[in-house]
């Protein structure tokens, strides 16, 4: 008979690998690298078993109904898949504000691991019930697994590293993507529709992740008050307006959202669109996803490199103009293969660099005590954005027959005008990346007398004004406004309205104008920059700067570029702004 000592061996064994585990991760030699590198690779294999899964369960269900059926399967899996993330999301940054990160992390990984095998059986059975019930179930292991992995980061990160680290984790997050699109065709293929051996490949997925899991070092939890409450809506609703307090916050998760919707409708109508426009079968439908999802992963990983140390959100706005560009000529151009691969990779680095940005800043300025929830409520957000791609795919196929061209077509024209929204809002950040980033390819700036080092708010004008000059001036400073000075009014003054960091100011109002916005500015600690066109001189509105008395003026001179300017190491013309108390 077998002792129980017999098994001594055995448990000490194990006991030794774990405390094998925390000594590695407790160690002074852990550093922040190797606990990124931990929590990538178990978020990067749980992503591709999402995708694995739910491509699996499409592909199932299109064999059993007909490929006629595909729509209305695609809407339904689409929906299942991200009911969870909605009903969830609040409840799990609460969660991840309560208790430790790392644990949370490490118990859903487990979870994981139980739902993929329960997932070899409802495969083996052919049942859709019950793959739909374990894609819900897994949903639901990735919608409480998102606030802990999100806000982690910041946690196992030094600060100046947060957006090359956001960069790193969404990038993987879209070559998981990759791999789990290209898995679930390529197995389908490989062992002729047998969807089990696909099925079983996620259990081996799964098990590896959760032992990626545990090497992610333990973080304190939070302890915040705040409880899990039933009524999640009003819990969001209250994290959205804390984040409309903070500048930019709640646009970035708005943001975020967009973005997830938009992925969430490629994902869905490449299907369609492979099939109506390439004469591809389905699975080609999945391979040509793999071309936008390398295109992210490749993006993602640019926007850390650009951003570097800060988080770039004007690169999110340009980011934005460039996805809409590309997914308007693949819904008009010529539907070749191609073709349509060079937009495809082209799409999805331009939304690569989209949704970085968003995503660090989100981390970086949420508190500490409320960054879960933070999390969360955007999850929230970004969700039913997801849950809308199945819908408007229905809506487009289904009710009005619109072909998936033209389906990508209308979605071309919502990133438009969301693009416009974006930039016009963010217009100081957007204005200060043209300058600092953009011109700073052609120009090189220096500035004697800066005000701007000093933090001196003063009220700065510049004569002779040129767009140039302007956005030159607004790449040193993010605090800078700009104040257009008029005769009269003109036609482009509208357009120039909607940017939030500009105004027009009239010469017949100009008194007011002074007292009511630009002085606000200087209060406000703001830098604001009063433009006059070369139509206009100083003697102009020489009475109304002197009625602004303690107020500190400067007058902006510009040493313009001529061939000595050109240093011979860049090659860069350089451009000399001074700031001087006199005219």
């Amino acid at each position: 008979m077998k002792s129980l000592t017999d098994d001594m061996p055995k448990k000490s064994l194990i006991k030794r690998i774990i405390q094998k585990r925390k000594d590695i991760v407790h160690s002074d030699t852990f550093c922040s690298k190797k606990a990124l590198n931990a929590l990538n690779i178990s978020q990067f294999l749980g992503v591709i078993n999402d995708n694995v899964f739910k491509f699996l369960t499409v592909f199932l269900l299109i064999d059993l109904r007909g490929i006629e059926h595909s729509s209305s399967i695609l809407f339904w899996v689409g929906t299942v898949y991200v009911l969870p993330f909605l009903l969830f999301s609040s409840a799990a940054g609460v969660l991840a504000d309560k208790i430790s990160k790392q644990k949370l992390i490490v118990a859903l990984k487990g979870l994981e691991v139980v739902i993929t095998i329960l997932g070899v059986a409802a495969f083996a059975y052919q049942s859709a019930w019950s793959c739909y019930s374990l894609l819900f179930l897994l949903s639901f292991q990735s919608a409480v697994f998102g606030p802990p992995k999100y806000s982690i980061i910041p946690e196992i990160v030094q600060f100046d590293k947060i957006s090359k680290a956001n960069g790193v984790i969404t990038s993987f997050t879209y070559l998981a993507m990759i791999v789990g699109t290209f898995l679930a065709s390529f197995t389908t293929q490989v062992t002729n529709r047998n969807f089990t051996i696909s099925a079983a490949l996620c259990v081996i997925i799964a098990i590896v992740g959760f032992i990626a899991s545990l090497y992610i070092p333990h973080t304190k939890p939070s302890r915040t008050q705040k409880r899990i409450k039933l009524f999640f809506l009003r819990e969001i609703y209250q994290t959205l307006r804390f984040c409309h307090k903070t500048p930019h916050l709640l646009t970035s998760a708005l943001c975020a959202a967009f973005f997830l919707y938009m992925g969430a409708f490629f994902q869905l109508n490449i299907i369609p669109y492979a099939i109506e426009s390439l004469g591809l079968s389905e699975y080609g439908g999945g391979y040509l996803f793999l071309t936008i999802s390398i295109g992210i992963a490749g993006g993602a990983m640019l926007a850390g490199k650009i951003s570097k140390n800060r988080v770039e959100l004007g690169l999110s706005c340009c980011s934005g103009v460039f996805l809409f560009l590309f997914l308007f000529l693949l819904a008009v151009s010529p539907k070749t293969i191609f073709t349509n691969l060079i937009l495809l990779i082209c799409i999805g680095a331009a939304g690569g660099c989209f949704i970085v940005p968003f995503d660090a800043y989100l981390q970086t300025f949420s508190p500490d005590i409320k960054r879960g929830q933070v999390i969360a409520a955007s999850n929230f957000l970004s969700f039913t954005g997801v849950l809308m791609a199945p819908f408007s795919l229905y809506v487009f196929s289904g009710t009005f027959g619109l072909s998936a061209a033209k389906g990508f077509f209308i979605v071309s024209m919502l990133i438009l005008v969301g693009s416009f929204f974006t930039i016009f809002y963010l217009s100081k950040i957007f204005l200060n990346f043209i300058g600092r980033r953009i011109f700073s390819l052609v120009y090189e700036v220096k500035l004697l007398h800066s005000p701007f080092e000093d933090q001196n708010p003063s009220l700065i004008i510049m004569k002779d004004s040129s767009m140039t000059k302007t956005l030159l001036l607004s790449g040193c400073s993010e605090d800078i406004h700009f104040f257009i000075l008029r005769n009269k009014p003109r036609i482009l003054d509208f357009f120039y309205r909607l940017f939030s960091s500009i105004n027009g100011v009239y010469l017949s109002n100009m008194k007011k104008s002074l007292e009511s916005q630009i002085l606000s500015q200087v209060k406000g600690g703001k830098f604001p920059v009063l433009l006059l066109s070369k139509s206009l001189d100083l003697s102009d509105i020489d009475e109304y700067i002197e009625s602004l008395g303690s107020t500190h003026t400067l007058y902006m001179h510009v040493k313009k570029p001529s061939k000595k300017d050109i240093t011979k190491r860049h090659r860069l013309k350089e451009v000399v702004f001074s700031f001087e108390e006199s005219p």
